[in-house]
């Protein structure tokens, strides 16, 4: 049942109209929480309880200022995920919230094969805050308050050495199923990523592309490359259609603990002018099934199994020997050692011996002799 809704809803993504131009947050895409964007990546691997806070353009006056909590995790042995997101957006006197809750189904044809397709229901309230306000706090539109609720739809693919995924945000607005006039519009979003093992696994570099879709005229690119040590140091950078630069770095300060910061400047005329964005982020892992745990633990196993392999096949054919005449010597001692098969009843403990009786060969012909005689005399008289 849960398949054929899930395909129902991806069906409906093709048909589709036109979207309308409005921005969303742009959070640092592999510091913090992609599940934001993505339904699809509730539970996603491994849970965690993400908070972020991000401050755009600090030479600006009344700039805006996101808060983010996120919290998802999965269940069943992976095969669902839940979660949940706070989102607060305050520009100068306008004050937006946002709040999600996500399911996902995740289907699992492998080790690092993994489907996901997600769902979630949203609320969205957009008003004003009076205390910022100059001027007339007694305008009527200044009370006004919009509350929309709405849904999105995404699908996420998991490989070993890449995963790609997409979604589609807002789609009752889109599909003018909410009966208010919202004056937020839908939006799309797609990624990719390659995971490129270092270092026996050891180490990681993703490069990243992603690409959102706010309106017909109006969209936005992000390509960058960062590196994990370890799995404990993540350095990279990123470019946002040519003109926005962010350099980002995380820690693992704990054994569940990441710490990530991003710097973000405009890389034109206006970049002195409206300043720098920083974020920080900090996110607590429930598990340690990462991607990287995991596929270093499953390389070591695999380097295991193929030395103790390639160790068993030297042993049986003299692999590494200095020369042919050492090899034929070992060769022989180990024919040597080999014992038969009746080899283990010597080490057995003797069983006592039991007493037979000794015949005296000539004593027992001679009493069958007389045996014989007297049957046969019998025979004649009768």
């Amino acid at each position: 049942m849960i398949k054929r809704l899930l395909i129902a809803l991806t069906l409906s993504l093709l048909v589709l109209a036109s979207v309308k131009a409005q921005d969303i947050p742009l959070f640092s895409q592999k510091l913090t929480n992609s599940f934001i964007y993505n339904p699809a990546m509730a539970g996603h691997t491994f849970g965690s309880l993400t908070l972020a806070n991000r401050k755009n353009f600090n030479n600006v006056t009344g700039a805006a200022e996101n808060n983010f909590l996120s919290f998802h995790t999965p269940f069943y042995d992976h095969r669902f995920g839940v979660g949940a997101n706070i989102f607060k957006e305050k520009v100068n006197f306008i004050d937006n919230t946002y709040i999600s809750g996500a399911f996902a189904y995740h289907i699992n044809f492998g080790s690092y094969n993994v489907l996901s397709m997600g769902v979630s229901a949203e609320y969205n309230s957009l008003g004003f805050d009076t205390g910022n306000v100059i001027g007339d706090r007694n305008d009527p539109l200044l009370g006004q308050k919009t509350n929309n609720m709405d849904f999105s739809f995404g699908i996420n693919y998991q490989h070993r050495y890449f995963k790609v995924g997409a979604a589609a945000n807002r789609l009752a607005t889109s599909l003018a199923i909410s009966n208010n006039a919202s004056v937020l519009s839908e939006f799309y979003s797609g990624y990719a990523a390659g995971l490129i093992p270092l270092r026996g696994g050891q180490d990681i570099l993703e490069p990243t592309f992603t690409y959102r879709k706010f309106s017909e005229t109006n969209d936005i690119w992000d390509a960058g490359l960062y590196y994990t040590y370890n799995n404990l140091l993540t350095v990279g950078g990123s470019m946002r259609k040519g003109d926005i630069i962010n350099v980002a770095a995380g820690l693992k300060i704990a054994r569940k603990i990441f710490v990530g910061y991003s710097y973000e400047i405009v890389n034109n005329n206006l970049g002195s002018d409206v300043g720098a964005s920083s974020e920080i982020a900090i996110r607590f892992d429930f598990n340690d099934k990462t991607y990287q745990e995991r596929f270093q633990k499953d390389y070591k196993n695999a380097l295991a199994y193929r030395r103790k392999t390639l160790s068993s096949a030297a042993k049986r054919t003299n692999v590494g020997s200095r020369s042919p005449k050492m090899a034929k010597k070992k060769q022989t001692r180990r024919l040597r050692n080999i014992k038969s098969p009746n080899a283990r009843y010597n080490n057995l403990k003797k069983l006592p011996k039991v007493e037979r009786r000794k015949f005296n060969n000539k004593k027992r012909r001679k009493a069958n002799y007389k045996r014989s005689k007297k049957r046969s005399k019998g025979r004649r008289y009768k």
